[in-house]
């Protein structure tokens, strides 16, 4: 029983130091008390096992349901953080959204002209007139003509 207790102080306090060492920025918080936790349990475990010789000691109940309470609260941030992500507008879009910037600036709004034929739908071109702008040099900060 001793020695289950000293695994599973050392494994829990590995685990909260790991938990506390990454850097994520959905766990700054927590990220504190994952290591002084973290530390506190992986020194008391190694000092039970390398120093102690015999007698009394303290078993910490918190040894068994704090890791697993830091773990599940490490992935539910976790898992808020990347949802918060998929919202913002310039996030991947949800299932079934247009992809941001569809239509207009900010990605709001239908797409320009929607429901409306096409420029010169139905309408005869003119013969041997030139498109319009052909010839223009483009002014600053434009593309040039689109010329087939």
């Amino acid at each position: 029983m001793f020695y289950a207790y000293v695994f599973f102080l050392i494994a829990s306090g590995v685990l909260m130091l790991v938990m506390g060492i990454l850097r994520a920025p959905y766990a700054r918080r927590s990220r504190v008390v994952n290591l002084i936790m973290g530390a506190g349990f992986a020194i008391y475990g190694l000092y039970l096992l390398l120093f102690f010789q015999g007698g009394h000691y303290i078993l910490f109940f918190y040894a068994f349901a704090l890791p697993v309470l830091m773990t599940v609260r490490f992935f539910r941030a976790r898992s808020a953080y990347q949802a918060a992500q998929s919202m913002t507008p310039g996030g991947p879009g949800g299932y079934g959204q247009p992809p941001a910037g569809y239509g207009q600036p900010g990605g709001y709004g239908q797409p320009g002209g929607y429901g409306q034929p096409p420029a010169g739908y139905g309408q005869p071109s003119g013969y041997g007139q030139p498109p319009a702008g052909y010839g223009q040099p483009g002014g600053y900060g434009q593309q040039p003509p689109f010329q087939p």
